[in-house]
């Protein structure tokens, strides 16, 4: 016995009635996610339902992106050299410091003096520098994930030790004490490394780096530059200068390396890496 047909037009009705609801789905989708919503995102102010559709696909004109805030400016250092602060930092005990500072010598060397030249020196380096570069280090206002993870892992104590104990090694020259500079040393000299080191740049509103760093004292938290490293001079002076580094209070070094070529740069850690020009 042949089945009997379904009632013809049934079938297609109900795919037409299918079809209508998905479109309709479609439709209000679309308008929901191409027009209606991005209408409503911070920053967009679409004119038409051409523009709206734009935003959804991520086709944005330039004058239509929103406004980016500067972002703010970080804190160069945490390190406030009041009167408890100097005398947490002179209080290391070198004895102890030699102890913590074995973990110091695969990069800085025997004795604080290391063969990579792109690593600085810590022997005879004034414990108050060694002090907060290494407080710096633990709140990573200086960044850099070894020596943040080394810094981290001791106490203020600990690290005061160490500085006493790299200060004390005989290594690069120290810019302690009152002396009277050379001869030479001023903005007649026709060698411009040494006018720039001695007696800066004054077209350029530039200190001389011995301002900070030497000759006849030497101020507190700058280190000596004579004997340092030439690669690790003229890194940290890139470093400043593109605000890579910035644990400089006031800015004096972000200041001044952003006005230096590269070729100064260069040059000035040849010169402070030598014994030709002494910051003494």
């Amino acid at each position: 016995m042949i089945p009997e047909d379904p009632e013809p037009g049934i079938g297609s009705a109900w795919k037409l009635l299918v079809i209508c609801v998905l479109s309709g789905v479609l439709v209000v989708g679309f308008g929901v996610g191409f027009i209606l919503l991005p209408a409503f995102q911070p920053g967009q102010h679409a004119s038409s339902v051409h523009e709206a559709i734009q935003h959804a696909l991520g086709h944005h004109t330039h004058d239509q992106f929103p406004e980016v805030m500067p972002l703010p400016e970080s804190i160069p250092t945490y390190v406030v050299w009041d009167e408890a602060t100097i005398h947490q930092a002179l209080s290391g005990d070198a004895v102890r410091g030699e102890f913590i500072a074995i973990n110091c010598t695969a990069c800085h060397g025997e004795k604080g003096m290391t063969e990579q030249k792109w690593i600085p020196n810590l022997a005879g380096i004034n414990r108050i520098v060694l002090y907060k570069q290494l407080a710096d280090f633990r709140s990573e206002t200086r960044l850099s994930g070894p020596m943040s993870a080394i810094a981290q892992a001791i106490s203020p104590q600990q690290a005061a030790d160490v500085a006493a104990y790299f200060s004390m090694l005989p290594g690069i020259l120290r810019s302690e004490g009152m002396r009277v500079p050379e001869s030479g040393r001023s903005y007649r000299t026709r060698d411009d490394v040494k006018r720039l080191i001695f007696a800066g740049d004054a077209k350029r509103d530039l200190a001389g780096c011995a301002t900070c760093h030497g000759p006849g004292a030497y101020r507190l938290g700058a280190p000596s530059l004579s004997g340092q490293n030439r690669d690790y001079i003229e890194q940290q002076l890139h470093n400043f200068a593109q605000g890579v580094r910035r644990n400089d209070m006031n800015m004096p070094m972000r200041t001044v390396a952003g006005v230096l070529t590269a070729d100064e740069m260069h040059r000035l850690a040849v010169a402070f890496s030598s014994s030709t020009y002494q910051s003494q």
